[in-house]
């Protein structure tokens, strides 16, 4: 069975790749980012979209790391965040229903999964881009021991630091994002995202929890891979635009203020290794990245 939807929280944020694999061992949720050319020295840490409290334990020289920069860097400022305009964003045009695109006996499974387990309704949803609701669903089973999420921790670290808040995305950008994926296979990710959740799959998502507190980045990178092989095109579309294009983006926009300050950079984790992840092409730019 596919084990998609769980491994979305990774990516906004979330771990996924095709042909991502490189020599090094990518083995540290925090890296150091200097150069000659640079007044000073920066950092980079893997998030994971989660409240389970094990996240928050970290190692020595986290903590310290950010409070030595002046920038706090995340993907989305959500200070910058317009309201309606992201209300507009993760609706579905206006002539689908999610009702639509589900078959009246996975309608009615939803439906009773979030009358019974969210107690929710789920005619609330029934416009809203299936993925967005899938997301929702698998970051909810992740756990949620602290009142933040462990990026928007550091957002508010931040603001009590009197930091500046920057952010490498735009918010039409992560919306765009999802644009890309057709209503149908939305649907069918919300479906299997519920029966993840009324299966009880705990060890998996065990196992999710423990690689990312062990900071091994190769063994979920692994992991993610070998959940996205039964679909190679729904691997594709996520390698290709929830990943590859912006690691670019993000590590080109980094680089206007590694330039001139000291950077705290927060990401989802899976944006850090492999090939094409924003350590190596941090790298490409003529910067040396070592864990820290």
């Amino acid at each position: 069975m596919r084990k998609t939807s769980k491994y979305l929280i990774f990516l906004v944020p979330a771990f996924v790749c095709c042909s991502f694999f490189s020599q090094e061992k990518y083995n540290s949720l925090l890296w150091k980012i200097y150069s000659n050319e640079l007044k000073d020295t920066s950092y980079i840490y893997g998030t994971m979209h989660t409240q389970d409290e094990r996240v928050f334990n970290f190692k020595a020289g986290v903590l310290e790391a950010f409070k030595s920069a002046e920038i706090y860097a995340m993907e989305l400022n959500v200070d910058s965040v317009n309201q309606t305009e992201l209300m507009e964003g993760l609706l579905m045009d206006s002539s689908k229903t999610l009702k639509q695109l589900l078959s009246k006996s996975e309608y009615l499974e939803v439906s009773r999964y979030f009358s019974d387990s969210l107690n929710m309704s789920l005619f609330f949803f029934d416009k809203i881009q299936p993925i967005y609701t899938a997301q929702m669903i698998a970051t909810k089973e992740l756990g949620n021991q602290q009142n933040l999420a462990l990026d928007v921790y550091f957002h508010s670290l931040a603001k009590q630091q009197n930091k500046k808040i920057v952010g490498l995305e735009k918010m039409v950008e992560q919306l765009n994002v999802f644009q890309k994926f057709p209503y149908a296979l939305q649907a069918k990710e919300l479906v299997k995202a519920v029966r993840e959740a009324m299966s009880s799959q705990s060890n998996e998502l065990e196992n999710i929890i423990e690689l990312y507190v062990k900071e091994d980045l190769d063994s979920l990178l692994l992991l993610t891979v070998e959940s996205q092989l039964e679909d190679t095109s729904y691997a594709k579309i996520i390698n290709d635009n929830l990943l590859v294009s912006r690691n670019y983006i993000m590590a080109n926009r980094s680089e206007k203020y590694l330039k001139k300050h000291s950077v705290f950079i927060a990401v989802g984790a899976a944006h850090l290794p492999g090939q094409k992840g924003i350590i190596q092409l941090l790298r490409d730019k003529g910067y040396k990245v070592e864990p820290y």
